[in-house]
């Protein structure tokens, strides 16, 4: 990829993650849709974070970030 450097992130909220770690699956269905009213909207989300973002019906969120060109050293 040359010069290009991206950053990733990809989450989850904590209440939803933790229902699911201790297997109570129903509960985290129901969290995971409450939580998409509260989040924000993809393109308002995107322009602070510099990138494309996507919040998922399950509760998870996946980013990438485009990071300043650096040039590289020779060696």
């Amino acid at each position: 990829m040359e010069n290009i450097r991206i950053e990733a992130f990809f989450g989850m909220d904590s209440r939803p993650y933790e229902l699911i770690r201790e297997g109570r699956l129903e509960e985290y269905r129901q969290a995971a849709y409450e939580l998409r009213s509260a989040w924000h909207s993809t393109r308002e989300a995107g322009q602070k974070w510099n990138g494309p973002i996507s919040f998922r019906d399950d509760g998870t969120v996946m980013a990438l970030s485009i990071l300043p060109i650096r040039k590289r050293r020779p060696f």
